[in-house]
């Protein structure tokens, strides 16, 4: 399965080629998932200061699960 990336802004340019570019999100911006089967979630920020998203400025997330 492919990745799936809400905070961060990674067009494919007319040449096929992908960049980084500033993403839409806002602090306090959420997202909320619903499962319908079991499933196998990794979640990962990957925060670098070399990255373009966010103004070079990694910033934590938080993930909340209920049953």
């Amino acid at each position: 399965m492919a990745n799936l990336n809400f905070f961060m802004s990674v067009p494919v340019l007319a040449d096929g080629t992908m960049a980084i570019s500033e993403g839409h999100s806002k602090p306090g911006d959420t997202v909320e998932l619903r499962a319908e089967m079991d499933v196998l979630v990794a979640l990962s920020n990957c925060p670098q200061i070399n990255n373009p998203a966010n103004n070079f400025n990694p910033t934590p997330i938080q993930l909340v699960i209920t049953l």
